[in-house]
């Protein structure tokens, strides 16, 4: 869990690094407003206010989406791991198919074989066509996750390709919930492919 947490703060960097700026140099400012004089000791005490803001906002939030990823995942059966922190989480895997299959088969396989879950819930079926599913996972989550699956055939071969995001797309982190997602998926998308290209599905 240690290297999610650290995954975490390589992931906020940035934005945070920007508003220690931003606190430390209004501080500055209004300092350097009452004495003008003083503005060598304003800047190291803008400096000094905008690192302590920084690091109170970091270690509490950062704490905070540990606790709630590991949770989750523990819910879903899954160790968290510093690959949960990225977004979007993908994956992609090549299957042997039977000639003639089509995607639309292996597609209604899929989205069959997940409807059987337990967890994650499917609340709804955003896109279901030729090759094209899409989904939404809201229950067992801390934040809505769209799961999209893209399945394409060449002759003996299907190619797979998953995507879990969060519906809020300006989301920077989402508490592990796409990673959940796509880590309970995965295999069921692969065992459902690969039943449905071998003739051995049940639907």
């Amino acid at each position: 869990m240690f290297s999610y947490w650290l995954a975490i703060l390589r992931r906020v960097a940035v934005a945070f690094s920007a508003l220690a700026v931003f606190c430390g140099g209004a501080m500055a400012g209004v300092m350097i407003w009452d004495d003008a004089s003083a503005w060598a000791a304003a800047l190291l005490q803008g400096a000094l206010f905008g690192l302590a803001v920084v690091a109170v906002v970091v270690i509490a939030g950062s704490t905070s989406n540990l606790w709630q990823a590991a949770r989750m995942a523990s819910r879903h059966g899954l160790t968290l791991s510093a690959e949960a922190v990225p977004l979007p989480c993908t994956a992609e895997m090549r299957v042997p198919i039977r000639p003639g299959t089509t995607a639309y088969q292996l597609t209604d396989s899929v989205l069959h074989a997940l409807k059987q879950l337990p967890a994650p819930q499917i609340d709804e079926v955003k896109e279901f066509t030729h090759g094209k599913l899409t989904l939404i996972c809201r229950k067992s989550l801390s934040l809505p996750v769209r799961f999209h699956i893209s399945i394409t055939t060449d002759r003996d071969t299907a190619t797979v390709t998953m995507d879990a995001r969060p519906t809020a797309t300006w989301r920077v982190l989402d508490e592990g919930a796409s990673w959940c997602v796509l880590k309970a998926f995965e295999p069921h998308v692969g065992k459902a492919v690969h039943d449905e290209a071998c003739g051995t599905s049940t639907t």
